[in-house]
């Protein structure tokens, strides 16, 4: 009887055991279960959309423009006749220079005072009644006006007027270099030509001011066009009659390659611009980015792109299962340290099985989070 009771005793140790274990296993599956619930909902992922990239690169141009130096002819007082940054025609007048400002001034007060007198002499002459008076104040206006037209004459041979051989706009500033980055020495620039040249503008003060013979009065740029030097040591970025977009100072300017050639270890590229703007007129050297290529396409993350068998790609969401697939990632057509660009537009027009525009992918695959359902709910 003792035995009896021995043993469904121990029956029942075992069954609290027993019941006490599946307890546990149950309550580690449900704690698994919520662990793995809270860990898919918390997985950081993406939706992928297409996007437009830039692709560019900086580098130091020298700017070339068709443009030549203007000189006084003779030594006097200079009087500008035209503002910064007009545009001229051929023949037009650009300043005036006084070979003797002092006589000048002297003449010009002269003529001031004669009109002033033969502005009085010609009323009384209208209210004069006498036809002697009349004859008398008639000779004096004579003279007054003959005395005029030679004061006249004098400043007329004392002003030179500077007049331009070509169409063009007028700029106050120069540097010296205008004779040396030529349009005509464009295949022979070099690598250090670009790497040495500096902006050295002079500003030149015509307004009443006293000047030399043979002084730089201006300067006048030709052309609507301008030409930008750069070098490179990159051999398939750039090519003949590309377009590119220049930046300057946050303007994009529309430009396209007039030349490529060998430096050295350098490619020296010479991009055609238009002169949109102005500032350039005055600039010989600047950092400028240049648009290359304008890129549309997939962007993926890179942190969220793995390699499997051999294969780059990411971990898509399925919606339906909540689980993710591997999928393999075609046609990169650009990568930085960052991201890669997947040409969605080609894989849907040649049917190419690979990620999809709006694909939710897991943003830093491990493990873990690509073994388990992802929940939003």
């Amino acid at each position: 009887m003792k035995r009896d009771w021995g043993e469904l005793a121990l029956r029942k140790i075992r069954k609290i055991k027993y019941s006490r274990l599946f307890i546990i296993i149950i309550f580690a599956y449900i704690l698994l279960q919520i662990s793995i619930n809270i860990i898919g909902k918390n997985i950081d992922t993406l939706v992928i959309e297409s996007e437009t990239v830039e692709l560019k690169v900086s580098a130091k141009g020298l700017i070339i423009r068709d443009e030549y130096l203007i000189r006084s002819n003779q030594s006097g007082i200079i009087k500008s006749m035209v503002n910064n940054g007009e545009k001229l025609k051929k023949g037009d007048a650009l300043a005036a220079i006084y070979s003797n400002s002092k006589n000048l001034e002297e003449n010009k007060s002269k003529i001031v005072q004669l009109n002033k007198e033969i502005d009085e002499l010609e009323t009384e002459y209208e209210n004069s009644k006498s036809d002697i008076s009349k004859e008398l104040i008639n000779v004096k206006i004579k003279n007054k006006k003959e005395q005029r037209v030679v004061l006249n004459d004098e400043n007329n041979k004392n002003i030179n007027y500077l007049n331009i051989t070509t169409s063009g706009v007028v700029s106050t500033k120069y540097d010296g270099y205008e004779d040396i980055y030529t349009l005509d020495k464009l295949e022979n620039l070099t690598s250090k030509d670009i790497e040495d040249a500096e902006n050295n503008y002079k500003e030149l003060d015509i307004e009443n001011t006293s000047i030399k013979e043979s002084e730089v009065v201006a300067r006048i740029i030709q052309s609507d066009y301008s030409y930008i030097a750069i070098c490179t040591k990159d051999d398939d970025i750039f090519e003949d009659n590309q377009k590119v977009e220049i930046v300057f100072d946050s303007e994009n300017i529309q430009g396209n390659v007039e030349k490529i050639y060998r430096n050295g270890n350098d490619n020296v590229v010479i991009f055609k611009i238009s002169n949109q703007n102005v500032e350039i007129y005055d600039t010989r050297v600047k950092e400028f980015d240049i648009i290359y290529k304008q890129i549309d396409g997939l962007k993926v993350p890179k942190q969220s792109v793995k390699e499997k068998n051999d294969q780059k790609g990411v971990y898509v969401l399925n919606q339906e299962t909540k689980k993710v697939d591997f999928i393999e990632l075609k046609n990169i057509q650009y990568e930085d340290d960052e991201f890669i660009f997947i040409d969605y537009y080609k894989n849907q027009k040649e049917g190419i099985k690979t990620i999809d525009i709006y694909d939710e992918i897991i943003l830093k695959p491990n493990s873990i989070n690509k073994n388990i359902k992802i929940s939003r709910w």
